[in-house]
């Protein structure tokens, strides 16, 4: 199979779609649990950008360089869980920042610093917080672009257009509301369910 055939399979609706949910589903209900795993692949994801970016500016062997950077990210976000609550909460902030003042990016950037820091210090409420939000999201967004047709690209074109999907209607909103909180009471009971166990 040629690379354009690969990138044209994993960009497929079906495909994406169905990865939206399965990843969804994953952080909605076991975000906190499996939170080095998860810390592991957003270092994989950034490793890879900055492979990217050094292979684009100083580097010409782009498949090493970017296969090594992704490697050298993951490993130093699985070792050091405190780059992956710091990124995600610096996400969590910014994105909920672009939301609620759309036209003030400024307050953007302030609240993914304050979340950033914050996620450091009240570790597992805000990661299971920020897990069931983003797996509901995920999974809303999934649903939406069943229904309507929208692919990918038109979301990565706009990443505002995730929250007039996810948003666009009473049942999408009553959809999210009910993955939220599922996730969270999920969440707080496998825990509890688990330090029962230990003690």
């Amino acid at each position: 199979m040629q690379p354009i055939e690969l990138a044209e399979l994993l960009t497929s609706q079906a495909a994406v779609l169905t990865s939206l949910v399965v990843i969804g589903l994953i952080l909605c209900f076991i975000g906190y649990k499996i939170f080095r795993v998860y810390s592991a692949v957003i270092g994989l994801f950034i490793g890879q950008l900055v492979g990217i970016y050094i292979t684009i500016n100083y580097y010409e062997n782009a498949l090493i360089v970017i296969l090594a950077s992704a490697i050298v990210g993951a490993l130093l976000f699985a070792l050091i869980d405190e780059l992956g609550l710091i990124v995600t909460g610096a996400a969590f902030g910014y994105f909920l920042g672009v939301y609620l003042l759309p036209e003030y990016q400024v307050y953007a950037f302030v609240l993914a610093a304050l979340f950033a820091l914050i996620n450091l210090f009240i570790e597992k409420p805000l990661t299971v917080l920020i897990t069931s939000v983003i797996g509901a999201s995920a999974i809303a967004l999934a649903v939406h672009m069943g229904i309507t047709g929208t692919h990918i690209y038109d979301i990565l074109n706009d990443p505002k257009k995730v929250f007039d999907a996810i948003f666009s209607n009473a049942y999408f909103d009553l959809l999210w509301f009910t993955l939220v909180l599922t996730g969270i009471i999920t969440q707080y009971v496998t825990h509890k369910e688990e330090r029962e166990e230990e003690e």
